[in-house]
């Protein structure tokens, strides 16, 4: 079953993200201090897929030059392998080295939300990286690109909502192109799939409609409420329902919300696209007081490893700019 899985998702992977592999190019110097760490818990419940038939759960960690100031924690999107992760931030990695910046990048791409299961995984991760490397633990940042981004910004909104449920409580998030609001995304796959334009499009929308009528027990009109208990952000909620948990933390969204290629490459509009999600938190945060929630229009900037245009993409957060974000939030 696994296996079968495996290869579901490794189709929808290919098309969405590109080729995948398990090389990590990293210059020499980087890869001496890169380490992998088996996690004592076995993947039961398809957290991370990709790998074969393997039950293992594990991080990698990059160990900066000189004393550790801060951690980093990045989180993958849906389907992607930890290497091509690492690939996809070989600049920022360079930089979190020599900034004395610790990055941790757990096996985590394939849960629906930050479930019982996940959450004991992650905050397992969290502790034993944090003990081990003897990294500061009030110097955490935590962000990640679509599913990680999501993973990222509700991890830091538990924290805030009840501290006791996780191991760390970062100090500032960062989402690139990441889904908000799970009412909005159900309806646009629901549109995807009916449209039946785009086959990597109508692959993963089948996927997630599957696994949100099974984990939340139906759609947005049967049960709502799990539908908003889930959500980072909900549109129909006063103050954005789980995101007035962050209205003290700094957060940034990055979005290349290029509606031209949209129109001509998936036949979708604003109402398919995420910066309809991530411009409404924004903004809702902003109205709220926080005075360090920001939107970070990068259009025409998205791009995948192999040069095809993708305004869904890593290359949507600029390396050298993000990293000046991180150390400014660090000190």
């Amino acid at each position: 079953m696994r296996i079968l899985t495996n290869i579901l998702i490794l189709l929808i992977s290919v098309s969405v993200f590109g080729q995948t592999t398990r090389e990590i190019k990293l210059n020499e110097t980087l890869l001496k201090n890169l380490e992998k760490n088996t996690i004592d818990i076995t993947d039961k419940t398809y957290l991370y897929i990709n790998d074969g038939n393997s039950n293992e759960l594990f991080y990698y960690a990059l160990k900066p030059k000189g004393k550790i100031k801060g951690t980093l924690i990045l989180l993958p999107p849906t389907a992607q392998n930890i290497e091509d992760v690492i690939n996809n931030n070989i600049t920022l990695s360079e930089l979190a080295f020599e900034k004395g910046i610790l990055l941790i990048i757990p096996s985590i791409n394939y849960n629906l939300y930050l479930d019982e299961i996940t959450m004991t995984f992650l905050n397992t991760t969290f502790k034993k990286a944090i003990s081990k490397y003897q990294a500061p633990k009030d110097q955490i940042i935590i962000g990640g690109f679509s599913l990680g981004g999501m993973n990222a910004i509700r991890y830091v909104e538990i924290s805030k909502e009840n501290p006791d449920l996780t191991t760390i409580e970062p100090i500032a998030v960062y989402g690139i192109d990441p889904p908000l609001d799970w009412t909005r995304i159900y309806y646009s796959f629901q549109r995807t799939k009916d449209l039946n334009f785009s086959e990597p499009a109508v692959n993963e929308a089948k996927d997630y409609l599957a696994k949100l009528n099974e984990q939340f027990g139906g759609s947005p009109d049967n049960v709502p409420n799990i539908y908003i208990k889930h959500s980072m952000y909900s549109k129909t909620v006063k103050n954005g329902g789980n995101s007035k948990f962050l209205i003290d933390v700094p957060i940034r969204i990055y979005s290349d919300p290029d509606i031209d290629w949209h129109l001509k490459e998936r036949q979708t509009d604003f109402y398919d696209i995420n910066a309809l999600d991530q411009t409404a938190m924004i903004n809702q945060l902003s109205i709220l007081g926080n005075e360090n929630a920001e939107f970070i229009n990068a259009l025409g900037k998205g791009y995948r490893l192999n040069g095809i245009r993708h305004p869904h993409s890593w290359s949507i957060a600029e390396p050298n700019e993000l990293m000046e974000w991180i150390i400014d939030k660090l000190e």
